[in-house]
């Protein structure tokens, strides 16, 4: 028995283990936001088509131990070309990109074959079996600790809950003058009018003068009070500064939880509001919003179950009129794609993904122009609600990365664009920002409350920068897009200085005759938003006063 044992060790196993590496080591950086059945069939099928290869090639290579080791080599590069594409290289051309790697791992292969002999490989094949068993280990260890983190989260998470439908029995109220839609609409990372012509050479006054045409008043010198989007939503929804984690939650968790459960959208529904939330992609789902919108290529899915880990498949057969329960915190994405970009299958995956029945029902990646035009597209059933609705729509233009052409075309995403492919696609979306909020104007019965503000300023030139706050990004980051539109019976007056988390106290204490209280004018300067309470009060060096 034990000289069978031995026998088994000497088998070359590793290839199979080294080809499911990647696929967990992808699924346990993703935990939780993607679909765990995904991630199964992904192991599954890369189990199955190791076996199929390794099996055809037996005729070629009739050397085991040979065998495997190529085919290991090429497993790992398959997996890992898409990744080392996106963070390293970024060609122009992935098939040349392709191309290029394949030849590299071809021309590797002869040399191997030339300068090692078949003993070799028979020599090494235990020393990998034990390697690619204790890295299967580690893969283990990891997703079992995020299992027993999310088993122990899951009772807070459904207290959360619980608690924040403790107070949502309020009747909703109809449009009228006195209870307008409110509309806030989130372009992401759009800067100031000053921050565009001074860092970046863009004249945007046409836009700027377009709004106010329509009469908009623009906050000229507005900043936002963070510089990255998780911290400055919840800031300005919430009217408050969030400098600490008072939570049991983790500080992402918490701070996206903020932002979905907010004060103002609160305060809001206690006064009769429908709450809608279009989703961005990044938002976790307001579990006291009364829609949940997203968005896939067969149309608009509107999200009212209570398990946010169904299948799109069984999201898209819900009925909207349904009564709402709460709602899940997040709606797990697809595995697949996000696996078939980082392997060598990038250059197909649309291909791919379009062969799938459920394609057209998969919703929209994040940051993707179809998604930025859907989400415009479905204003208009939104407009027509007879209800008096708080809407947030969070637009993940301008940002930082292109999806539009010069004349509006949809291209290739481009995740880092040049100072001209950056600019040149501002005039396009700045028509559709246009005939957005044209949409509402036109289809509202009484004159809306829209609010067209910007998460936080600039971000294009921050790759080229290595010390934020010396270069001066610090300034830039913080000086944000910040128009707004008000019945005829109301007029907002800005203060000097003026940041972003009082926007709303401002607003709500003119329409409703409220009395909130504004916050002090601070900025500060997060370097990670992965570490979001390492905060830095720049205040004194990039406040507008």
């Amino acid at each position: 028995m034990l000289k069978n044992s031995r026998k088994a060790f000497q088998l070359p196993y590793y290839l199979w283990i080294m080809g499911i590496i990647p696929i967990l080591h992808l699924y346990q950086a993703n935990f939780g936001l993607v679909r765990d059945n995904e991630a199964a069939l992904a192991v599954l099928g890369m189990l199955v088509a190791t076996s199929a290869v390794y099996l055809l090639t037996g005729r070629v290579l009739r050397n085991p131990h040979q065998r495997a080791f190529y085919l290991c080599l090429a497993s790992l590069a398959f997996s890992m070309s898409g990744h080392v594409y996106e963070i390293a290289i970024m060609p122009k051309s992935l098939l040349a990109w392709n191309l290029l790697t394949g030849a590299a791992f071809v021309a590797l292969l002869l040399a191997l074959r030339r300068l090692l002999s078949r003993e070799v490989y028979a020599s090494l094949t235990s020393s990998f079996n034990l390697a690619a068993s204790a890295l299967l280990a580690l893969q283990l260890v990891g997703l079992l600790s995020h299992v027993l983190a999310a088993q122990a989260k899951s009772p807070l998470t459904t207290a959360y809950l619980d608690e924040t439908f403790q107070s949502q029995n309020v009747g909703k109220v109809m449009d009228s003058a006195s209870r307008p839609d409110i509309y806030y609409i989130i372009p992401d990372g759009y800067p100031s009018d000053a921050a565009l012509l001074s860092e970046i050479g863009y004249d945007n006054t046409g836009f700027t003068e377009a709004l106010e045409q329509r009469g908009f008043v623009i906050a000229p010198n507005a900043q936002s009070n963070y510089n990255f989007t998780i911290l400055s939503l919840p800031s300005i929804l919430n009217m408050t500064y969030f400098g600490e984690n008072p939570s049991q939650f983790s500080d992402l968790d918490y701070l996206q939880l903020s932002t979905a459960n907010s004060g103002v959208a609160r305060l809001l529904r206690q006064l009769g509001y429908t709450h809608v939330q279009l989703l961005s992609g990044y938002f976790y789902i307001s579990p006291i919003a009364d829609i949940v919108r997203d968005f896939t290529p067969a149309g608009p899915i509107d999200l009212t179950d209570s398990d946010g880990n169904l299948s799109v498949q069984d999201l898209a057969g819900l009925d909207p009129s349904a009564a709402s329960a709460p709602k899940a915190l997040h709606i797990r994405q697809p595995f697949i794609p996000l696996y078939l970009d980082t392997t060598a299958l990038r250059i197909v995956r649309s291909q791919l993904e379009k062969l799938s029945p459920q394609a057209r029902l998969t919703p929209y990646a994040r940051k993707t122009a179809e998604r930025f035009l859907a989400t415009i597209d479905s204003i208009d059933s939104i407009v027509e609600m007879p209800e008096a609705t708080f809407t947030i729509m969070h637009l993940l233009e301008p940002y930082s990365t292109v999806g539009f052409n010069a004349n509006g075309d949809i291209i290739a995403q481009n995740n880092r664009p040049s100072h001209d492919e950056y600019i040149a696609e501002f005039p396009f979306v700045n028509s559709q920002f246009l005939r957005l909020i044209d949409t509402i104007l036109q289809g509202s019965r009484n004159q809306p409350v829209i609010i067209f503000q910007a998460d936080h300023g600039n971000r294009f030139l921050w790759r080229q920068y290595s010390d934020i706050v010396e270069t001066g990004w610090g300034g830039g980051g913080h000086n944000a897009y910040a128009s707004y539109y008000l019945p005829d019976a109301f007029a907002i007056d800005f203060p000097a200085p003026y940041t972003l988390i009082n926007s709303f106290p401002m607003i709500l204490n003119q329409v409703f005759g409220m009395d909130l209280e504004l916050q002090d004018n601070r900025l500060f300067q997060v370097n990670d938003m992965h570490v979001p309470f390492e905060q830095m009060d720049v205040t004194d060096e990039f406040l507008n006063r």
